[in-house]
């Protein structure tokens, strides 16, 4: 018997569950975000609370509304998502021509035109890909990803040593390592001379009874850039780019180079590099993770496995890796790709651990669960405090992380895009509602968000019940 005609295979495998609005709504939510913790540098301010609101929900909408592949809300969506992230970028250049990218520049006699004209160069790079045959192509995402390391350079060049506990942790640790001797039991100085930052107790004669407060993959990489680059910060400025490239080329199409430009380009990128803050690597290694699930998804336990060891709290994401497994058994799938995840998490913190596991926990975890409650934290809890004098209990962002995290198990689509967007909207839950909040918190979110953009597949037009009949539109 013969064959019929054989369906004809896109470079895109169908997404029969992914949400049509999803692309728009959380091009909305990067967007605002960007904006949020612009406006003053991730701190309480009554324009930044109205934004993280918004980004909030429109992350919220993205993952409850239902499936619809009306032919003319799909074109809708996909034209709506690339004039957000346009309009959005505009506003992003914008800000970084108009406004300090950092806080401890020392510019010498140029001032700031050797920056402002790489920002100029890149809004010329960034704008080409907006159109319908985007100029350079693919070569378009590489070069910007060059421009911003030669602007983070001047950046780091141009602020050596900023003055916040981040860059004396990590100086401190590496000097300690170059001695052969533990940084997890060392002690830290206390660079601004008050405790108001630290849980009481903390501090003594000058010195925080502290050894370094993040995990061991942190130290590796940022050692990596000590001993290569001189400053470890080379070594975020390198985890910015790549996670871009990563971001672009999840899927074919045009909004996913667009959606790596925000990312890049989100006006405080240069400050979050200026403080040597180690939330890049989770950016990093979240774009890692959705870009395995989209080309390589025998490399996702790995890339989750990093992922869980960046960051103390990226073990709150475990139970939303079964949005990665939409087969008939996911709740066994997670669990094999989760039992894998923490062996390659294992391999790189039990090393440290094991030297001095009191000290390991304490300054991990215990240090962190002292922490102070932050009124200037771009949080609820602080805006409440300050609105009516009570200060909220500091668990409540513990308390609303698990009913965020069954909402999107229960409606998130079983996608890269989904399992992205989940991420981070119960992210945004947990911070938004946390006794401390700040900017490189929600940097960690953009990256997300933008991940979740890149994976997007919407319904295909013609489909009425939401089934995918071809992959996205071909971009460069």
């Amino acid at each position: 018997m013969t064959p019929g005609p054989q369906p004809v295979e896109t470079s895109t495998p169908p997404a029969p569950d992914e949400r049509t609005l999803l692309g728009p709504l959380l091009s909305l939510a990067a967007v605002a975000l960007g904006h949020a913790i612009q406006v003053s540098n991730g701190t309480r301010h009554p324009t930044s609370m109205t934004l993280l609101s918004v980004a909030l929900g429109t992350s919220l909408l993205a993952v409850l509304l239902p499936l619809s592949g009306q032919a003319r809300l799909v074109r809708m969506a996909e034209r709506a998502t690339l004039l957000v992230l346009g309009v959005g970028l505009v506003w992003q250049f914008i800000q970084l021509a108009t406004s300090s990218p950092a806080m401890y520049l020392r510019t010498g006699p140029r001032g700031f035109a050797p920056f402002l004209g790489g920002i100029a160069m890149a809004a010329v790079l960034a704008g080409a890909g907006l159109g319908g045959q985007p100029w350079l192509g693919k070569l378009r995402v590489p070069l910007l990803v060059g421009v911003h390391v030669v602007l983070g350079t001047w950046i780091i060049r141009a602020s050596p040593h900023p003055h916040i506990d981040v860059y004396t942790f990590h100086i401190e640790a590496f000097q300690a390592l170059g001695k052969g001797i533990n940084p997890y039991a060392i002690t830290m100085p206390n660079i601004y001379g008050h405790d108001l930052f630290y849980g009481p107790g903390l501090t003594e004669n000058g010195r925080l009874q502290v050894g370094f407060p993040y995990p061991p993959l942190s130290l590796l990489l940022a050692g990596a850039g000590h001993l290569l680059g001189g400053d470890y910060r080379f070594a975020n400025l390198v985890a910015m780019g790549l996670a871009a490239l990563m971001i672009a080329t999840c899927r074919p199409g045009q909004w996913a180079p667009v959606a790596a430009v925000v990312f890049l380009f989100t006006p405080r990128t240069f400050f979050v590099l200026e403080q040597g803050w180690t939330d890049v690597y989770v950016a990093l290694l979240m774009a890692a993770t959705v870009w395995c699930a989209c080309r390589a998804p025998r490399w996702i336990p790995v890339a989750l496995g990093l992922l869980f060891a960046s960051k103390h709290y990226m073990e709150l994401a475990a139970p939303l890796v079964v949005l990665l497994h939409p087969g008939p058994r996911p709740w066994r799938d997670t669990l094999r790709t989760l039992l894998k995840a923490a062996a390659v998490a294992a391999v790189v913190t039990l090393p440290f651990a094991v030297l001095d596991p009191k000290a390991f926990v304490h300054d991990l975890l215990g240090f962190q669960l002292r922490q102070p409650f932050r009124m200037d934290a771009l949080s609820y809890l602080s805006w409440w405090a300050k609105e009516t004098g009570v200060q909220p209990p500091s668990w409540l962002g513990f308390a609303v992380v698990l009913p965020a995290l069954g909402l999107c198990i229960w409606r998130a689509p079983r996608t890269p895009a989904g399992f992205a967007a989940a991420v981070a909207m119960t992210f945004l839950v947990f911070f938004a509602f946390s006794k401390q909040a700040f900017c490189n918190y929600y940097y960690f979110i953009v990256a997300t968000l933008c991940s979740a953009i890149a994976a997007w597949t919407p319904p295909r037009a013609g489909s009425s019940d939401g089934a995918v009949t071809a992959g996205p539109v071909d971009g460069p």
